[in-house]
Parts: structure tokens; C-alpha cells; sequence
């Protein structure tokens, strides 16, 4: 199992506002689809902790992706099954989207949040109120604005470019991403009235 605790992190700088979003790049063949920051072929599983800053108050939980190749109908299809949990959110998402398009085909959702339970396939929308897992900014451009290293806790050095879109009314999405990591290391979202961080705790 990898681990991707950072030690030192030098110079470091919802969902349903996505399709507002674009790069600040002035020329989009310069830009990086947000795609490329997730390998999926080098990953079976990663696990970001969730920080979300809102209205003052900060929330946090866990949440674990596992992904494979898979089929639905009886037609290749990427499945992914999410896991939340802590601060109330104890639910298990079942994500089958096409591994092509990206698009979301099936979503089941099983668990509590708060005092509510389902066990039932949910509208596709739903995906869009996970904290980000990368379906939802696959096509959005995003433009490097820095590079910088950070120590890992092995004591490796790596090397790490941020990327960040705007929809240039106040939210943004932005990436740390290493060649070396086959998941973002870091994804920040944020608002005039919110701020969501998650942190990659390991993969594998």
C-alpha cells in the first residue's frame, strides 16, 4: 500500500456550479482536461480525508473510491463504488459511468445521512453532491498557474503542478497533481461562502 501523507507542502496557494466553470486559459488547446489528473489504469483505490469550511463551521470525514473495469448490461462500463464517512455521512455510493464518455449510467446509494436511509438507485444528478471524484470536472480546462515539490513521508522529493478553473463569479476549482500519483494529491473548491479541501491520505 502507498502512501501519500505530505510532511511539507511548500507554496500552496459546489459541485453543482461546475458548468459554469472554465479555464483561464486564452487558448483552450493550452489547457489540461481535468481527465488527465486521474490514472485510472495505475489506481484500484484511493482515500481522500474531507475538510469543508462553511458558514464557519468545518466539517470533515473520509471518503474511499474503488475503481475498476466493469460491465453493465452487458456493456464495458467503469465501475466505482464510493465510500463516506464521519460527520454523519455513513453511505456507500455504486457508480457505473461509461469509461469512454464518462457519462454517469447508474448510481445506487445505500447507508444514512443524518437520520435518513436509503437502499435505491438514485438520479444521476446525485453524483454532482459527492464532493468531487472527478466525474464531475472531466471536461472542464483547467491552466497550470505554478509548480512547485513537496516531500513525501518517505522523505522523496516530488513534483507538483497546480491547476485551477473559474467559472469568474467567484468559484473555483483547483488541482495539485505529480506524474508520479495516479490521483490528485490535493483538490480545493471554493465560494464566497464555502470552502471544500480534500487531501489524499493513500492509494493503491
Amino acid at each position: 500500500m502507498k502512501r501519500a501523507y505530505l510532511v511539507v507542502f511548500l507554496l500552496i496557494g459546489c459541485s453543482a456550479l461546475v458548468s459554469g466553470c472554465y479555464s483561464s486559459a486564452e487558448y483552450l488547446k493550452n489547457a489540461t482536461p481535468g481527465s488527465s489528473f486521474y490514472n485510472f489504469n495505475g489506481v484500484h483505490y484511493w482515500k481522500d480525508n474531507i475538510t469543508m469550511h462553511a458558514s464557519g463551521v468545518n466539517s470533515t470525514w473520509n471518503m474511499t473510491i474503488y475503481v475498476k473495469n466493469d460491465t453493465l448490461d452487458g456493456k464495458p462500463a467503469r465501475y466505482m463504488q464510493v465510500i463516506t464517512e464521519g460527520n454523519g455521512m455513513n453511505i456507500t455510493y455504486d457508480i457505473w459511468s461509461n469509461a469512454t464518455t464518462y457519462e454517469v449510467l447508474k448510481m445506487h446509494a445505500k447507508g444514512t445521512i443524518g437520520d435518513y436511509f436509503q437502499d435505491r438507485d438514485t438520479s444521476k444528478l446525485q453524483i454532482y453532491t459527492l464532493p468531487d471524484i472527478g466525474l464531475s470536472y472531466y471536461f472542464v480546462p483547467f491552466w497550470p498557474i505554478k509548480s512547485i515539490m513537496a516531500r513525501m513521508a518517505d522523505g522523496s522529493i516530488i513534483p507538483i503542478t497546480v491547476y485551477s478553473a473559474s467559472d469568474n463569479k467567484g468559484f473555483s476549482v483547483t488541482y495539485w497533481v505529480s506524474p508520479q500519483v495516479p490521483v490528485p494529491i490535493k483538490v480545493e473548491m471554493t465560494e464566497k461562502n464555502f470552502k471544500i479541501t480534500e487531501m489524499l491520505l493513500e492509494y493503491g
